[in-house]
């Protein structure tokens, strides 16, 4: 008996030093117990976990264009409002009054000269210049469109985004490379107001103050096209762009430069034409057409004493009080709409996987985990957002259901999965022994007895579990625990 019990002592010291020549200890429970698992057949996930913010969809803030006392708070913070509905109105009473003096006189002109033989002639003349150059600023815009939207906007990423990119790499001119980057912002910003100054242009309400901005936005387009002429003329040849796409950029620039060159010219033909036109005229055709424009004038005036809402949704920001004095310029309503997007920003060294598409799980921290959302990332900024000394990119999500809970401004989580493989065979990366670059487990067999098997692995999961391509059966008994010289 005495025997035998030296004998286990002795075989449990063997494998003992065995296991401890070879670098693996076997963790055991509290129990003493070896701890096992299976292989569970799941789908494998990866996902990026980062914070953000419930931001609105469309935000505006609003401000006067002239200086006045406000009369009218139309709509106080909460209210809801739809396009063009009235937020702040200045006091108008005087423009008001000025412009009905001003009709009665364009009235009492146009009276007089009705009485002259063969007025209409003139003013039709008149009328037919001031559509010629109408026209024209209308062509300035479109020439412009094109020459942005179609004939450069083809060297960027995302031109239309707030952070595009020119896509091809050029070694000289690097701050210009830059400056490109940034006006191309400014740009669109500009095609969007030159967009609405030309849908509203007509001969009775177009003003000099519109040729005017007309001929700043073609100034500032030929300048922008003027630097992209010199970016395309640094451009090489590489393995991804020939020389024969690079020829195409320079064609198509020159050829925007050259049609934006003659729409301008083509305002200060027009504009002579209506010159000479007036000045062919009578005295008294002049005189009507001076008293126009001072209705045009109180019009306009008139129209700029009062804030209209550009988009639908409900006021966030109301600082404006009746009696108050405002300056132009100066922020007096903010609207945002009523659709919430999520936005954030994620690490370079997380950014890699995330894709526009990719599903993700949205918590608020306003419900803690009682309350679960989804979204989907709907756009990644192309260039990087220094944040703490971190470089990060900004990422927009869309809710795909709100449920009429989210407000703006509220935190959330955000684990965006960015690698699905369904019904892979999963153990925890913990079982796993390396030795020498080689994977292996230790499975325990029936009868008790620790065998190593070599297996293959696959791809990690976002939760400490690694995928086994080939070496294990369902039926393996894998040693959870083991310790050793990974």
């Amino acid at each position: 008996m005495i025997q035998l019990i030296k004998n286990k002592k002795y075989i449990f010291l063997t494998i003992l030093v065995a296991l401890i020549a070879t670098g693996i200890i076997i963790g055991t429970r509290a129990n003493g117990l070896i701890e096992t698992i299976s292989i569970s057949t799941e789908d494998l996930v990866r996902t990026v976990k980062v914070a953000g913010k419930v931001i609105p969809k469309q935000s505006v803030d609003l401000g006067f264009e002239i200086s006045g006392t406000i009369s009218n708070v139309d709509k106080d913070v909460g209210a809801t409002v739809s396009w063009g509905e009235s937020l702040v109105r200045l006091n108008s009473e005087i423009t008001r009054a000025e412009l009905i003096r001003a009709e009665a006189e364009l009235t009492s002109a146009q009276v007089e000269l009705s009485k002259l033989e063969g007025s209409g002639v003139y003013e039709t003349k008149i009328e037919n210049s001031k559509r010629s150059l109408i026209q024209s600023l209308v062509d300035a815009y479109i020439t412009a469109e094109d020459a942005i939207y179609n004939k450069t906007d083809q060297i960027f990423l995302n031109p239309r985004s707030n952070r595009p990119e020119i896509d091809y790499a050029f070694n000289t001119f690097i701050d210009l490379r830059d400056s490109i980057n940034r006006n191309r912002v400014t740009i669109g910003i500009l095609l969007e107001k030159w967009r609405t100054l030309v849908t509203s242009l007509s001969t009775v309400s177009y003003t000099e103050k519109d040729i005017t901005l007309s001929r700043e936005y073609i100034s500032e387009i030929s300048s922008f096209l003027s630097d992209i002429s010199k970016a395309v003329n640094a451009f090489e040849e590489d393995n991804v762009t020939t020389q024969t796409t690079i020829d195409k950029y320079r064609n198509d620039t020159i050829m925007a430069q050259d049609n934006v060159s003659t729409v301008s010219q083509n305002i200060t033909t027009e504009e002579n034409k209506l010159r000479d036109a007036i000045s062919d005229t009578p005295i008294q055709v002049a005189k009507v057409e001076a008293a126009k424009a001072t209705v045009l004038s109180y019009r306009s005036q008139l129209s700029r004493s009062q804030l209209l809402s550009p988009i639908n949704g409900i006021v966030s920001k109301q600082t404006a009080k009746i009696g108050q004095v405002t300056s132009p310029g100066t922020n007096v309503v903010s609207v945002i709409s009523k659709d919430y997007i999520l936005e954030t920003f994620i690490p370079e060294v997380l950014i890699g996987g995330v894709k526009i598409g990719d599903s993700a799980k949205i918590t608020l921290d306003a419900y803690s985990n009682r309350e679960n959302f989804e979204a989907r990332v709907s756009h990644i900024d192309p260039a990087e957002t220094i944040r703490d000394g971190v470089s990060t990119y900004k990422v927009k999500l869309v809710f795909i259901d709100t449920r009429d809970l989210v407000r703006s401004g509220m935190t959330a989580n955000i684990e965006i999965e960015i690698f699905r493989k369904v019904s892979a065979s999963l153990i925890p990366e913990r079982a796993i022994v390396i030795e020498k670059e080689e994977s292996f487990v230790y499975v325990i067999d029936e009868k008790k007895n620790m065998n190593k098997k070599i297996v293959k692995l696959g791809e990690k999961d976002s939760w400490g579990n690694v995928e086994i391509l080939s070496g294990l059966s369902l039926e393996d008994k894998v040693v959870l625990n083991p310790i050793g010289n990974n």
